[in-house]
């Protein structure tokens, strides 16, 4: 799709653009970004919820959690 994408904008332009490979990464990075999105919302956040919680500790006390 990038490729395409890149040809697409090519013809508007009416010649080669300068910088393509910058180009190119660009429209990489923006088709990218928004598909991790979305495998991480159809996978779900398994284990990313475990590690951003703060371990406390079972008495509910000022004891410091412990690493794994």
């Amino acid at each position: 799709i990038s490729s395409q994408l890149l040809v697409l904008l090519e013809r508007f332009y009416g010649k080669p653009l300068p910088q393509r490979n910058i180009i190119f990464f660009l429209i990489i990075m923006a088709l990218s970004l928004p598909s991790f999105s979305l495998m991480r919302n159809l996978l779900g956040e398994e284990g990313s919820q475990h590690d951003d919680q703060e371990q406390q500790a079972p008495d509910g006390g000022d004891q410091t959690p412990q690493p794994h």
